[in-house]
């Protein structure tokens, strides 16, 4: 388990806040033998904790699973540069131009971190975790 309390999951009377294994993945990073393993949260009652919206989810789907729902999940993220500071791929002194040129990549100077992006999505795929597509969002790096 993990103390919550440090994260704001917890208060200080029961911080404690256990991690039960949902899946795994074979690792893309460190390849060989080892493995991924996704976890949801459990309050110290054993219960899933407040924040463990998979566990919810997974019980609604098991109600409606004759109906063969799918489900999809958007992860948006933006890079940094190595500072940390700021957007990849921003002029150092500046902004970029104005939004729409940006939004799905269109063109091949508007997008930022193409590279990367690729990487994260071959990754996932030798994880063998389900990836539909990836798109450059409204910001450059985005």
């Amino acid at each position: 388990g993990i103390n919550a309390e440090y994260g704001g999951q917890a208060d200080g009377e029961n911080s404690d806040v256990y991690l039960k294994p949902a899946a795994v993945f074979r690792d893309p990073f460190r390849r060989g033998n080892n493995i991924l393993v996704m976890c949801e949260t459990m309050t110290h009652e054993m219960k899933p904790h407040p924040t463990n919206y998979r566990h919810q989810c997974f019980e609604n789907m098991k109600k409606c699973a004759d109906e063969h729902p799918w489900f999809g999940i958007e992860q948006e993220y933006t890079m940094f540069d190595f500072t940390g500071r700021h957007p990849y791929g921003w002029p150092k002194n500046g902004y970029p131009g104005p939004q729409g040129p940006y939004y799905c990549g269109v063109g091949s100077d508007k997008v930022k971190g193409r590279k990367i992006v690729e990487a994260h999505y071959r990754c996932c795929m030798y994880a063998g975790i389900k990836i539909a597509g990836s798109n450059a969002e409204v910001m450059p790096s985005q």
